[in-house]
């Protein structure tokens, strides 16, 4: 079998120094921004379930 990877990003206890928020904060920036400039960013992903039907009280849902 092959061996795991590193993660990109571990967690541990205590309180993160300035340098490690300065990275996380550099990834969320960067995943949150289009590559490129030119190209219009990607439409944002819809939801796959349809609308509501109605809503019942916890403990009829059996109920015929």
């Amino acid at each position: 079998m092959s061996e795991r990877a590193e993660p990109h990003l571990r967690v541990e206890r205590g309180t993160p120094d300035a340098t490690e928020l300065a990275a996380v904060l550099l990834v969320l920036l960067s995943a949150t921004r289009p590559h490129d400039p030119d190209e219009p960013a990607p439409p944002r992903p819809r939801a796959a379930w349809g609308p509501a039907r109605g809503w019942r009280p916890p403990g009829t849902w059996t109920a015929p």
